[in-house]
């Protein structure tokens, strides 16, 4: 499966760590797709090709609800606090699991080539996170396919989807410039 960028597109940010600058963590805290709740957000995923979730509750409620992410993101925590009921619920998601290094605030270089080979891969990924994941599905909206479909947690609130196209990588682009800077 290929990824949606061209692989210039995003290079320019995989060379190096972009930490989130205080400044934007407000912008950032908005949904950046369409907010669902509860069952409703079946309906917001269907005809995802691939579907990435990002967040363990987001995962764990796909999951129970039947659907089942092509790219599943976690790190075991909730609001930062490790939780061992998602290690319970989560182990079987993913055929082929990457554990990956990614402190809160940032994305690391190193994980554009992951979430790349995870896009590729022919089976199901869930890449577990060492530190945080939030910040990881900008990664993997500015990397996927077009029709995919990310599907992130805010925190209270329900699920945001983001219908993959040439807006929201453009959107994602400019918020990763500028936490480049």
């Amino acid at each position: 499966m290929p990824t949606g960028s061209t692989p210039s597109e995003f290079a320019e940010f995989s060379g190096r760590d972009l930490v989130l600058p205080e400044a934007m963590r407000a912008e950032l805290a908005r949904p950046l797709g369409r907010l669902v709740r509860g069952g409703e957000v079946v309906a917001a995923v269907k005809g995802a090709d691939p579907l990435v979730t990002v967040g363990d509750y987001t995962t764990a409620d796909l999951v129970e609800r039947g659907v089942l992410p092509q790219i599943a993101v976690v790190d075991f925590k909730t609001k930062r606090i490790e939780e061992p009921r998602w290690h319970t619920k989560l182990k079987g998601v993913g055929d082929w699991v990457i554990v990956l290094e990614n402190p809160a605030g940032m994305i690391r270089k190193e994980v554009w080539p992951v979430i790349s080979e995870a896009f590729k891969s022919r089976e199901r990924v869930r890449l577990e996170v060492r530190g945080e994941e939030d910040l990881l599905a900008l990664a993997c909206i500015a990397l996927a396919p077009e029709g995919a479909v990310v599907a992130y947690g805010q925190p209270g609130e329900g699920a945001v989807i983001v219908r993959v196209d040439r807006a929201a990588r453009a959107r994602v682009h400019d918020i990763l410039r500028r936490m480049g800077t």
